[in-house]
């Protein structure tokens, strides 16, 4: 007979239920990142958009796995989100500045989880998890952050006439194809 794998003695309840909300989180950024990707690439054509949300999906995907070895190390249950992750809210963008304003609404959100898993784990005095959180996420979350502001500066308000609508697409191209292969 197997005994279940003993919790660490630091490691509050608290913060584990907040680190499986994170986890949760990040998945479904993902999957509205992913959905969001995909429309650019097949629906609008602006693929370098599309490539970008996959790169930000990707990072993501690291992150997730990242999250989900912490819980391990520390003894804790990963709460598996099988089928629950909610769908994305739109499937359709009007443009690629609404996406990416969305994107950035995103991002904002999984890094005030993150400052707010921080303060918990600071008031738990769990130093493991502040010191994961600074060294591995913090920082990489607020530098996606910035990238989404300087490319959403770049982007047309809302394309309203066809010269505006080139303006996205060249934008797309120009802007966003800046890390080629």
């Amino acid at each position: 007979m197997t005994t279940p794998p003993r919790r660490s003695n630091n490691y509050h309840p608290a913060c584990e239920a907040a680190v499986n909300h994170q986890i949760h989180l990040e998945l479904y950024v993902i999957y509205v990142y992913k959905s969001m990707a995909s429309y650019f690439e097949k629906n609008m054509a602006l693929k370098y958009v599309g490539q970008f949300l996959l790169t930000q999906s990707a990072l993501l995907k690291e992150h997730v796995e990242e999250l989900i070895r912490l819980q391990n190390q520390r003894s804790g249950q990963t709460r598996q989100y099988d089928g629950n992750i909610n769908r994305p809210d739109y499937n359709y963008w009007d443009s690629s500045l609404k996406a990416l304003d969305h994107a950035l609404d995103l991002a904002i959100n999984v890094n005030q989880n993150l400052l707010y898993i921080h303060q918990l784990a600071m008031e738990k005095k769990d130093a493991r998890l502040a010191d994961f959180l600074e060294d591995s996420t913090l920082y990489n979350q607020v530098k996606s952050i910035e990238e989404l502001r300087g490319h959403l500066s770049t982007f047309p308000m809302y394309p309203r006439n066809p010269e505006e609508s080139l303006t996205e697409n060249l934008l797309d191209k120009l802007s966003l194809d800046d890390k080629k292969n």
